[in-house]
């Protein structure tokens, strides 16, 4: 059975997904919150607006009834308000000179000033009670909640509602009940300073709920592109310090193999490379060789020309070394003055022909960077993989091999 791994998720990119989530929570709940402010303002100056208009209404219907109404001169199509004669009032006077004036009380008032608004912008005014003298200021059914509310206790009560003709803003407040009403509203039992009725004013709100969607485009527009910038520069920033991060460790991986001095692999990365390519050639039958190297005399060196000096010889022999090297070779610093290189696929022959060219190649240096006139030489021990052998064995016949060619007189390769 096959299990699929977990893969890894990048905690550059995790943390990205992290941020991008406030950032973007963060600017929605600003934007939504610039959003439902504007509405909230356009909202309460069509408020204001209508309670400006109801104020006007009341003022005007004050003056009006402080006068117990107001005669005008009967024109033709005028009719008299029939209600009036039912609780006792005249509607129509004749002057003494044969002319006929009619009473405009406040509710006709109000109607006829609707009317004129009306034709002029499409505001209207309507004068209603839950008690009425005019069935045709019956209320609706905006009208009828507000009355209630009015009852308990309300000041004012507003609404938005859909028409065939539109969207409209309905505002309402409260009539109380003053003593130059008294004389039409006796029969309904009101006291002093209790709610009669109302006036409701009503706006079109067509215009408004344009500029509330033109407002909805901007903000809508204004948040993308702010989350598009902040996002995106978010996304830049982190890409260039993922970059560092990445060039960072690449650089402390390669720290943590490479010997500081000479630049060649150090000792634990041999090691390492050395176990696993000793399990491949036991997993393929491939054949594999080890080298050890050691500079001659290297201690006469540094004592003659000082450990600076054996230093440049040291980064010398290592240069060399490298530049002989096949691209899957693994060559390194053992320790010291002792170098390692960890063949793979390759013939005992062609080992020991390598083995001789870089002993011969180093033979022949006499130039070490800084440290000139310097002639070393190195012997090489090289141990071919066998059957029975471990890497801990291949490590011992490389250094028994290396230690023979020591006891043979140095500058040498011997193979075991």
């Amino acid at each position: 059975m096959k299990f699929r791994t977990k893969r890894k998720i990048n905690p550059l990119a995790l943390f990205y997904l992290k941020i991008s989530l406030v950032i973007s929570l963060v600017i929605l709940a600003v934007y939504a919150g610039i959003y439902q402010r504007n509405n909230r303002l356009l909202l309460d100056a069509l408020r204001q607006q209508a309670a400006s208009y109801y104020d006007l209404i009341v003022r005007v219907r004050h003056w009006n009834a402080g006068y117990g109404g107001v005669y005008v001169e009967k024109k033709i199509g005028m009719e008299a308000n029939p209600f009036l004669r039912e609780v006792g009032i005249e509607a129509e006077k004749e002057t003494v000179d044969g002319s006929l004036l009619l009473l405009k009380n406040p509710a006709l008032m109000t109607r006829e000033i609707s009317t004129i608004l009306s034709d002029v912008n499409k505001i209207q005014f309507h004068i209603t009670s839950l008690q009425l003298l005019n069935k045709e200021n019956a209320p609706d059914e905006f009208e009828q909640r507000a009355l209630k509310k009015f009852v308990d206790g309300e000041g004012e009560f507003w609404e938005l509602e859909s028409r065939d003709s539109g969207p409209v803003f309905r505002y309402m407040a409260p009539l109380l009940l003053e003593r130059a009403c008294e004389q039409c509203h006796f029969k309904f039992n009101y006291n002093l300073g209790d709610v009669r009725g109302g006036i409701s004013v009503t706006i079109p709100f067509s215009q408004t709920a344009a500029v509330m969607a033109d407002n909805r485009f901007t903000i809508i527009s204004l948040s993308l592109l702010t989350l598009a910038l902040l996002l995106g520069s978010t996304y830049i920033m982190l890409n260039n310090l993922g970059t560092k991060l990445d060039a960072a460790q690449e650089a402390l991986l390669e720290a943590s193999i490479r010997d500081e001095l000479t630049g060649l692999h150090n000792r634990r990365y041999l090691m390492t490379r050395l176990n696993e390519e000793f399990e491949r050639a036991r997993r393929k039958g491939t054949a594999m060789g080890l080298l050890m190297m050691d500079i001659d005399h290297f201690k006469i060196v540094n004592d003659t020309y000082g450990h600076p000096a054996g230093d440049e010889v040291l980064r010398s022999i290592a240069q060399t070394l490298a530049s002989m090297l096949r691209e899957y070779d693994v060559g390194g610093r053992y320790g010291g003055e002792e170098f390692a290189v960890v063949l793979t696929e390759t013939t005992p022959v062609d080992m020991v022909r390598l083995a001789e060219r870089i002993r011969e190649k180093i033979e022949q240096l006499d130039d070490h960077g800084k440290a000139t006139g310097i002639h070393v030489t190195i012997s090489i021990g090289v141990a071919v993989l066998n059957d029975t052998d471990t890497t801990e064995t291949l490590l011992q016949r490389a250094d028994s091999a290396l230690y023979r060619a020591k006891e043979e007189g140095r500058n040498r390769t011997v193979l075991v």
